[in-house]
């Protein structure tokens, strides 16, 4: 092998084919040199002259070994995509293009951008990009960069050293070393300074960069998945974004539509929020009837999927135990006039309704749901509402309840 011996033919296979085992053969005896193809990455060092019986075993071991690992990493894949960080959810035409999108571009280095209001699950796509690439086993790195100045920010990217600035008592990596090998998401990258996107270019450019107050150039091998609420074109138009930086990070551009133009999708969301939050708070695991799904779909969800989450969070706090969430259960905020757990409503707080009507309203509500809960049987509905049943058919009568209208649990 003239220029170059085994240990640099090994160094060179490595880097090359990462995912390939490599088995070193050598007249060698000298222990450090094993020692040292080890260290490089050598699945196993033999040395000459070997018995044919006994390299078929070691290659056989390292095929097992390869396909062990293999499955282990499906494993973990399958695992990270179940969690409920990172589950895309939604059977829409355009949720279909996104994950189809997603499974094309994941295992590529090819740079992402984001695009979407929020609360529309931009970090969700960004996690499920990483998790089903070959740098899932590396650390995925989440940075929000419209929640630092900019000095904080510069240091939270490329870390600093001692005495860079006040406080600065000691070295800290910044999120792109920790980032190495795998996947860094930079949210709301339209918030970042013009200065600190000339350093995070330079980095996207060349690989290296030098922390803050540091002279010693620092490498780091990165996927950059960036994300934003904002209009990057427009930015660029009014001088707040650099246009290089711009084609660097938006090699393959995702755009995640707001919640009320894919409406189709809020009942599988809600089903799987309802589902969520069950376990912690309600071993029922309710459902929705149709009046409150249909009063969902009709709500425009200015602050979309995060804002639906909590939602049916604070449905589940507040009604622990129901096995069916109706539209009685809703806010006011969602649906106007409605407000769950007889809170009182602003009509009422406003003076545009009478204390006596809004408590007759509280009362029949109240009434609705012990008959949801106790599937219309009202002696069960009274013991829930701790009255007599007398007391129950009276009330029924005066505030003019439609048992036959209500949707039973």
């Amino acid at each position: 092998m003239p220029g170059l011996d085994g240990l640099e033919v090994l160094k060179a296979i490595v880097k090359k084919h990462k995912d390939i085992e490599t088995i070193m053969i050598s007249a060698t005896t000298a222990v450090q040199k094993a020692i040292d193809a080890m260290k490089l990455g050598a699945y196993n060092y033999i040395v000459k002259p070997f018995d044919v019986s006994e390299l078929r075993m070691v290659v056989d071991h390292a095929l097992r070994s390869k396909k062990l690992e293999e499955e282990v990493n499906c494993l973990r894949t399958q695992v990270h995509l179940n969690r409920s960080s990172d589950r895309i959810i939604g059977s829409s035409g355009v949720m279909f293009s996104v994950i189809q999108k997603i499974e094309q571009v994941a295992d590529s280095r090819a740079s992402v951008l984001i695009t979407g209001e929020s609360g529309t699950g931009k970090e969700v796509v960004a996690r499920r990009l990483h998790f089903q690439s070959s740098r899932r086993n590396n650390p995925f790195v989440a940075l929000h960069c419209a929640t630092l100045p900019e000095s904080l920010l510069e240091s939270e990217l490329f870390g600093h050293v001692k005495g860079a600035f006040t406080n600065a008592i000691s070295n800290r990596q910044g999120k792109f070393e920790l980032a190495h090998k795998g996947t860094l998401f930079l949210d709301e990258i339209g918030e970042m300074s013009p200065r600190v996107q000339a350093k995070v270019l330079r980095v996207l450019q060349e690989g290296e960069f030098l922390r803050v107050g540091g002279t010693e150039t620092v490498s780091a091998d990165v996927r950059i998945i960036s994300a934003t609420n904002r209009d990057l074109k427009d930015e660029i138009q009014k001088g707040n974004f650099r246009e290089d930086l711009y084609y660097r990070i938006n090699v393959v551009p995702i755009y995640l539509l707001p919640l009320r133009e894919r409406k189709e999708d809020i009942k599988a969301l809600a089903a799987y929020f309802l589902s969520m939050f069950a376990g912690e708070l309600n071993p029922n695991k309710p459902k929705l009837s149709k009046d409150a799904l249909q009063a969902l779909e009709e709500y425009d969800w200015p602050g979309n999927v995060r804002e639906l989450k909590n939602v049916i969070e604070r449905i589940m706090v507040l009604n622990r135990g129901v096995s069916l969430i109706t539209k009685g259960h809703l806010f006011w905020d969602i649906i106007p006039g409605a407000k769950g757990n007889g809170a009182m409503e602003p009509k009422a707080l406003m003076g545009k309704k009478s204390l006596k009507d809004a408590t007759e309203d509280f009362e029949k509500r109240m009434i609705e749901e012990a008959l949801r809960e106790s599937k219309g049987v009202q002696s069960e509905a009274s013991r829930l509402l701790k009255t007599t049943r007398r007391i129950l058919g009276y009330k029924i009568k005066q505030l003019e309840v439609d048992v036959g209208k209500i949707e039973l649990g």
